[in-house]
């Protein structure tokens, strides 16, 4: 498999996570009032549309400008990043993917809104998460395959960390 061939995957990946992030959040902002649960599966999971100003899941840091130009230079560098990228296994591109297009998701709906749009929450016993978003989730789980590639890799072959 060419290095170009295996970028594909990481870039494809991208693009899915940014149209399906996208989709959902203008379902949630069309069919969804502010601050009003829905219940999904009972009070396990609602949709709640947020306007999140934060990070990740509601998180506080930096402000709006601050995150926005974060967003931006991590969407430049991971999009960079893929491009030249040579010899790893179409996984670990995957994995860049989803951060890349959970991170452009996030950085479309600062540009066009000022904030992010959240509309998934999970909770139970008086207990929520944050609400949060496709974006979200598709740039947690990409963090958490490139640790346990990383990792992997490292146990396999410890001259290489």
């Amino acid at each position: 498999m060419t290095d170009a061939s295996r970028r594909t995957y990481g870039y494809l990946t991208a693009l899915a996570v940014l149209a399906i992030d996208q989709l959902t959040k203008r379902l949630a902002l069309g069919s969804l009032d502010l601050h009003q649960p829905v219940s999904v599966i009972g009070n396990l999971l609602r949709f709640t549309l947020a306007w999140n100003q934060g990070a990740a899941f509601s998180m506080s840091w930096g402000g709006p400008m601050v995150l926005t130009v974060f967003t931006a230079i991590a969407v430049i560098l991971i999009s960079v990043f893929i491009w030249r990228i040579k010899n790893h296994a179409p996984l670990f591109l995957i994995a860049l993917g989803g951060i890349l297009g959970g991170a452009a998701g996030n950085l479309l709906d600062r540009f066009f809104y000022g904030k992010v749009v959240d509309f998934i929450d999970i909770g139970s016993n008086g207990w929520r998460w944050p609400t949060f978003n496709v974006a979200d989730i598709a740039i947690t789980i990409g963090g958490i395959l490139l640790v346990i590639l990383y990792r992997g890799s490292a146990k396999r072959n410890p001259e290489a960390v």
